[in-house]
């Protein structure tokens, strides 16, 4: 016998008051991502005209920069399409949470197929609602 870890979903089943912790929980991100780049464009001015001094570094910096800006705006855009698809979809629909990992053990003859085609836990105004196994992953 051995005992492994495996990454199980968790989905929460839209309700009104769910549907309000959510919206709330992606906007405080939001805010908190658009907090975030605004630092990062102030730093990094600095850290462009501390780079134009030296000569060398500039164009580094100028990509680091860029890549930044990027990672969070992208992350700022998909929390948006995140508040839209909660704001939008009907009471009872199910999405997507989080993912967390679960310990289970596995013995010799056990089919592997069986064991990885996962468990899914869903949940209806912060309580467990429902344990589903033998999900294929999505």
């Amino acid at each position: 016998m051995l005992t492994i870890t495996t990454p199980v979903q968790v989905k929460v089943i839209l309700t009104e008051a769910s549907r309000a912790l959510l919206l709330a929980e992606y906007r405080r991100q939001v805010k908190q991502l658009q907090q975030e780049l605004e630092q990062w464009q102030f730093q990094g001015k600095k850290l462009l005209s501390e780079a134009k001094k030296q000569s060398d570094g500039a164009q580094l910096v100028r990509e680091r920069v860029a890549r930044e800006e990027r990672v969070r705006k992208e992350k700022l855009e998909l929390l948006q399409f995140q508040i839209k698809q909660v704001e939008n979809l009907p009471e009872g629909s199910e999405i997507y949470h989080t993912t967390v990992e679960s310990s289970i053990e596995i013995k010799v003859g056990e089919r592997w197929d069986e064991i990885m085609e996962g468990t899914e836990i869903i949940l209806k105004d912060g309580v467990i609602h429902e344990i589903r196994r033998g999900v294929k992953p999505t």
